[in-house]
């Protein structure tokens, strides 16, 4: 209505315009028609102003509105897509394996596929997306890592992680296709809030989160809250020269039986009676073409499983590899020795000894060929006193 009301003044001035001429030169007075179209015209000119500012401020098709040019929209593109990182892994495995029972089988399988997004559209904010597919019974994609950073490593040192994580205790460094036993038993993905330090050559790391256990003086049948209490840290140093590099670091968290692997085992309601803590040290010497690694990690603490029995927990992993050129191709040659104790009741074997040849085919192209033979704990132990064997070949692919 407002829009109609305009209009038609506009009209009548402009109709009355066109005739005022007219009108005046009838009455004889040229002096007087002049003057009458001045004021008209003066007139004209305001209700176009207040039509116009109308149209900016409600019309249907606002020229307020912002216009972006092609060419700014390519712009806006462009600085999207630089924002954006994209990388992964493809890793095609083949095995036969003979485990405990002295069951052979052989499988080819797609092993695992990861795809991260890293977005940083602002200096000191970054988002991680890390999505992940494992062959197996589910065949599901999820969401293995997804956290945002606060941090500008050119301004400062410090960084603050939030979301869903793999905590920094343990370092699980290996040449081998196979996870490390300190991985399989300590590895720990949780919702958690990391506060972190990065140099030249220290690194640290303090975090928290609310795990799957709770002491069980501090939750009854009658309250079923929880609440932040886990927590750890991580410290590590890295020194580097000439041809020759180290690096050593050690962990701690409040709460080792939350780790992937502790969490989801029987352990009757011992677990949740107290927190039992977790210690880690891992070092990585590396000279030449040389590289020795080492890594433990155990329970600080004896867990009570039952009225006669305690464990005491650990792992421990030792490595020695050796890079060559071969045929053009960089090769590396790796043993491997590693233990646990105190896991029989878990699937992890007592002893497992390994070796490995991994062989650069193109740019982040690799095939890897690993022989395993593994050694069960012994009945009494919760074992079957067996051993398995088990030779891997895999066909990896980085972007």
């Amino acid at each position: 209505m407002r829009y109609q009301r305009i209009t038609a003044l506009l009209f009548a001035a402009l109709l009355l315009l066109s005739t005022m001429p007219a009108l005046a030169s009838e009455n004889g007075s040229p002096q007087l028609s002049a003057e009458m179209q001045r004021l008209i015209e003066q007139k004209v000119d305001e209700l176009l102003a207040q039509r116009l500012a109308t149209i900016q401020t409600d019309g249907p098709h606002s020229i307020n509105k912002p216009t972006v040019s092609k060419g700014e929209q390519h712009q806006i593109v462009d600085d999207v897509v630089r924002s954006l990182t994209l990388s992964g892994v493809v890793e095609v495995e083949a095995n036969h394996t003979k485990d405990f029972d002295g069951n052979s089988s052989s499988d080819l399988e797609l092993a695992t596929v990861e795809l991260a997004i890293d977005a940083q559209a602002h200096p000191w904010v970054q988002g991680h997306v890390l999505f992940l597919y494992e062959e197996g019974d589910d065949d599901d994609v999820v969401i293995d890592e997804a956290f945002i950073t606060i941090g500008n490593s050119e301004k400062t040192p410090f960084y603050l992680n939030a979301g869903r994580m793999y905590v920094p205790f343990g370092n699980f460094a290996t040449f081998m296709i196979s996870d490390p036993l300190t991985l399989e038993m300590a590895e720990t993905q949780e919702s958690a809030v990391q506060i972190g330090y990065k140099s030249e050559n220290w690194h640290s790391a303090i975090y928290a989160f609310n795990g799957d256990t709770s002491e069980g003086d501090k939750l009854s049948d009658e309250d079923d809250s929880s609440t932040i209490e886990q927590y750890g840290a991580h410290v590590g140093y890295s020194f580097t020269k000439e041809s020759w590099n180290v690096t050593v670091d050690t962990s701690y968290t409040s709460s080792l039986f939350d780790s992937d692997l502790l969490a989801d085992e029987e352990f009757g309601e011992a677990a949740t009676d107290d927190y039992i803590p977790g210690f880690g040290v891992q070092g990585v010497l590396s000279i030449s073409n040389f590289t020795l690694i080492g890594e433990y990690i155990a329970a600080l603490e004896d867990l009570e499983i039952s009225e006669n029995k305690k464990i005491n927990p650990y792992t421990f992993n030792l490595e020695g590899a050796v890079v060559v050129e071969l045929m053009g191709h960089e090769t590396a040659f790796a043993l491997a020795w590693q233990g646990s104790e105190d896991l029989g009741l878990t699937d992890l074997p007592e002893q497992r000894f390994m070796a490995s040849v991994g062989i650069s085919l193109f740019v982040d192209t690799a095939l890897t060929l690993e022989y395993a033979y593994d050694k069960d704990y012994d009945e009494h132990d919760g074992g079957s006193d067996n051993n398995s064997k088990s030779l891997t070949a895999q066909l990896a692919y980085e972007f």
